[in-house]
């Protein structure tokens, strides 16, 4: 494994003699003589405040099993040569390569770079990949992970007629120190950094000209993941240092992300950097927050690290906690059973005055008293008066109206989202409580988004109520009756209408799918914000 390491500036110099037994040009005039390597050290740059510079470098350091790849570029091109480390123990800042069958011919400019790749044929030294994707650091303050594969480098030397041969390698990627500050004690799964402006300012692929050093990017982000192994945090000891390779780019303001294997979101924010070829950057003093949980306007969120970045209320509307059903409400109702509301008057049997008890067409607050005579939210002129809205104004939004802030109801999209990137847990006693429904977790592992444990099936053993999660219960529903299959079912409204018909989620131990129901039915409320 190749390795950076924290020493000041040293060169890395490997020193062979020429082998003549194989020629890569027709030219009789064959280099023999001593072939140097010389690699550059990653300086720290301090142009920046919040950047800190110790006075010192990381510098490269050979070990075996290594190569490098080396073209003839100029004026006669080909295809490239390795060239393998050997004889490293011991002193892994010079070491030597195995070059038997290469050749140089003088008055020809060759390229090399690093790390090697088994390349097509017809990879020409203007196209070598380069992939920034897929790094994992293992144990805190390691390096390792950078060096073996992330360290790309380039450099080029002519063939003298006499003298030595000498390779001055370049770096095209910067280092990236980060030393965090964790608030509590957590294993560390990945560390994130994202662009705020949501602008893709990494590049995460590339192709690399070793004769140039120009890299030409092809895929890029707006953020960056480096995967974490045997990095924990204690009591004592509640500071990381993470390191990461990228290349050259501009960034505005970062938010950095980690997540531990517990599914504990933790945030932070540094100031935007212009990170250059060659150069380190360390980042200190930074302190995580645990954002995992948190509240909005008095109410209970939890993150449950979905792509759109959208936190879901702990309980239901109305709820007073995470197992009780709480309030139901009519789609584009924002009172619920037994609340009054003077508004409403006239569409209210007089026997039950302002306080619903039932929830039929008779009751229903956007109808005179039928299916057919809806007074909003209408499609059909069978079912109304037709204004074509099928999505929920805020004013009618029961979790905007209810709790304020930056609460709502949610879309079909936004539960599509958790069904599709959540793991579902089907139980019958949440917590000991004998209250039924799903346990939504922040999935683990890539492999458990979408999947659903239904009623008597076994879920994974690595998910407990100590992970992140919500907790949905199956809370029934109200018509004309006080209640219906409390405990069996849930239906949970969206934003969505279709005339008649309002959009909802249903669930129960062996299902869980979308339903259209009459709009005056009582279902559930779970707030998103």
């Amino acid at each position: 494994m190749k390795k950076l390491l924290f020493i000041p500036f040293v060169a890395a110099a490997m020193m062979t003699s020429c082998c003549c037994d194989k020629e890569l040009s027709g030219s009789d005039n064959k280099f023999c003589g001593n072939v140097t390597f010389m690699v550059e050290p990653f300086l720290f740059d301090d142009t920046r405040s919040s950047l800190t510079d110790a006075g010192d470098s990381i510098a490269f350091a050979w070990d075996n099993g290594g190569a490098v790849g080396v073209f003839p570029v100029a004026p006669v091109a080909g295809v490239q040569t390795k060239l393998a480390l050997k004889d490293c123990s011991g002193n892994t800042t010079i070491s030597s390569f195995y070059v038997s069958g290469w050749k140089p011919t003088s008055g020809n400019t060759y390229a090399a770079y690093y790390p090697f790749q088994n390349l097509l044929a017809e990879t020409s030294h203007a196209s070598i990949p380069v992939v920034m994707t897929g790094q994992t650091q293992d144990g805190n303050a390691s390096l390792a992970q950078i060096g073996g594969r992330y360290d790309y480098m380039y450099a080029v030397s002519g063939v003298p007629t006499n003298g030595d041969m000498n390779f001055e390698f370049k770096h095209v990627t910067s280092v990236v120190m980060l030393e965090v500050t964790m608030p509590d004690t957590a294993t560390l799964i990945s560390f994130t950094l994202s662009d705020k402006g949501g602008k893709d300012v990494f590049t995460t692929s590339a192709t690399m000209n070793v004769a140039t050093g120009v890299v030409t990017p092809v895929e890029t982000s707006p953020e960056f993941t480096l995967s974490l192994n045997n990095i924990r945090t204690t009591e004592t000891s509640k500071t990381l240092t993470l390191y990461l390779s990228v290349l050259p780019t501009t960034t505005g303001d970062l938010t950095l992300t980690a997540k531990s294997s517990s599914c504990k979101v933790y945030k932070a924010t540094i100031a935007g950097k212009t990170f250059v070829a060659g150069k380190a950057y360390r980042v200190t003093g930074v302190e995580l927050v645990d954002t995992t949980t948190g509240t909005e306007n008095g109410h209970e969120w939890v993150d449950l690290g979905l792509p759109s970045g959208i936190r879901w209320a702990t309980m239901n509307l109305g709820a007073t906690s995470v197992e009780d059903y709480g309030k139901q409400y009519a789609w584009g109702e924002t009172k619920a059973y037994g609340e009054e509301d003077p508004s409403n008057l006239t569409n209210y049997n007089t026997e039950y005055s302002y306080t619903k008890r039932i929830f039929n067409f008779t009751t229903y607050k956007w109808c005179n008293g039928s299916a057919t005579t809806l007074t909003k939210y209408c499609t059909d002129s069978r079912d109304g008066t037709v204004d074509n809205k099928t999505t929920l104004d805020p004013e009618d939004d029961a979790a905007i109206q209810n709790w304020g802030g930056a609460w709502r109801m949610p879309t079909e999209v936004d539960f599509d989202e958790l069904l599709n990137n959540c793991y579902w847990v089907w139980t019958d006693s949440y917590n000991d409580s004998k209250i039924v429904g799903y346990i939504v977790y922040a999935v683990k592992s890539t492999s458990d988004k979408g999947k659903i444990v239904y009623e008597g099936e076994t879920p994974s053993d690595i998910y407990s109520l100590s992970d992140t999660h919500i907790f949905i219960p199956a809370s029934g529903f109200r018509g004309n009756s006080p209640s219906y299959y409390p405990g069996v079912w849930g239906n949970y409204w969206t934003t969505r209408c279709s005339s008649i018909e309002g959009r909802n989620l249903f669930l129960r131990g062996e299902i869980i799918r979308y339903s259209w129901d009459y709009r005056y039915l009582g279902f559930s409320v779970r707030a998103c914000l």
